[in-house]
Formats: structure tokens, sequence, C-alpha cells
């Protein structure tokens, strides 16, 4: 079996990607900076492989790829430091696919943010984030563009705001056009969606945001959720 790399694989989020898919006993390759940091950070799994990249390399990111035979990708980093926003969240992405199209890789699926599209700059909720890592959701929004307009095939998953709440405790409501709403969910979940969304027919080339309302999940939710989207026809405004 193909295995997934998760780029960011030290994050809160990219974490929950990777607990995700040895859950489902698929593997996964965590991508880090320095692995000897996280080599207790996961549980050990068989299907589990712990590699060096740095997305502003595109060279390291390559190299991980081949020697991890990875054929999808979640990109889940973001930038940590004040200034890091362009060269994590815009450039990193851009990295990434460039190490991609030349590595065989049939979906990238990326971690981004609801509220990014520049119609939302003054949201008050963006202005924030935008001033917490100086303009990291302009960064985030160029990052997305770079996706749609490279040549692999993606999901953009643009997450509210992001809880440490178990998985599969309220339903998943997914949704387009970033209308300004400002929910919460789970990483847990979103997690979930980001793995279904790397094999998903309905997932390709789909921008979306997810939010979680309270009720229980249909059993068949990871299933379903991509059904009815649009996928994207270009860069976005």
């Amino acid at each position: 079996m193909a295995a997934t790399a998760v780029i960011g694989a030290g994050g809160p989020t990219g974490s929950e990607c990777i607990k995700r898919l040895l859950e489902l006993g698929q593997p996964a390759v965590a991508i880090v900076r320095n692995p000897d940091k996280y080599k207790n950070t996961f549980d050990k799994d068989k299907n589990l492989t712990l590699l060096s990249g740095d997305v502003t390399d595109a060279a390291s990111l390559k190299k991980a790829f081949h020697e991890g035979q990875v054929k999808r990708v979640i990109f889940a980093a973001s930038g940590k430091t004040y200034w890091s926003a362009k060269s994590v969240d815009e450039k990193g992405v851009g990295n990434t696919i460039e190490a991609a199209s030349s590595s065989n890789i049939d979906r990238i699926v990326l971690v981004s943010s609801a509220l990014v599209t520049p119609k939302n700059r003054f949201h008050p909720i963006r202005l924030i984030l935008n001033n917490i890592r100086w303009g990291l959701m302009d960064a985030k929004f160029r990052g997305e563009n770079l996706l749609r307009e490279g040549k692999v095939p993606y999901t953009v998953v643009r997450p509210g705001g992001l809880t440490n709440d178990p998985p599969g405790q309220k339903s998943i409501v997914a949704a387009q056009g970033d209308s300004g709403s400002a929910g919460r969910i789970a990483r847990a979940d979103v997690a979930r969606v980001c793995v279904a969304a790397l094999s998903a027919p309905a997932a390709k080339n789909v921008t979306l945001e997810l939010f979680s309302k309270d009720g229980s999940p249909a059993a068949d939710q990871m299933s379903t959720i991509f059904n009815g989207l649009k996928p994207d026809n270009a860069p976005q405004q």
C-alpha cells in the first residue's frame, strides 16, 4: 500500500492525521525538520516512518517522498514564529508542489483555514489571525492558489476554529464559498476528513470549509462528506 506523508506531523493537527492513518492501518510518513525531537512523540507502529524534511527546502521534501515511497501528502504545517507565514504557509506549499510534481504524488490535501479569502479581510477573527503571525491568512490564501495553479490533484480543507475534543462527537458540516462563518471543529475530525480526501474521487480539486454542529454523526459521514461539492475551476480571488 502506498504511503501518505504528513508534512508538519509534529504539530497538533498533523499528529492527528498520523493517528488517523495508523488507526486505519495505512502506511504513514511523518515528515518533520528534526526526527530525533519527535522519536518518542508517536506510538510505535510498523506502519509509521519518521523522516526529515523542511518545507523551505523542496529538495529535502523530494528526498523524503522518495525514501518513504510516498504517493499522497497531507500538508498540515504552519509557521510558528511571527515572521514565518510567508516562508511556510505560502512558499512551503509551493515547495511541496515542486517536490510532488517530480515524485508521482497523486493527491495533496492542504489544511488551510476558514475566513482565508480576501473578501473576509475585515472579519475580526481574520484580522486577529493575520496579526498573530504577520500576514498569516494572506499567506495561507496565496498558498492555496499555488496549489490550484499546479498540476497535482488536490483538496483544500478550511476548518473553523480548532478544538482538541475527541473525534466523532458531533456532526460535521462541509460548506463552500467561505461565507464568513466562524464555527468550530475538533482537530481529530479535521484529520478524519483530510485522510478521507486522499482517495475520494469527489474531493479531487475541491475547496471546502469544515465546521461541526451538535448531533450524532451519521455512520457513513466520512464516505459522504464530499457529496455535492463543486470542484474549483480557477484560482480564487
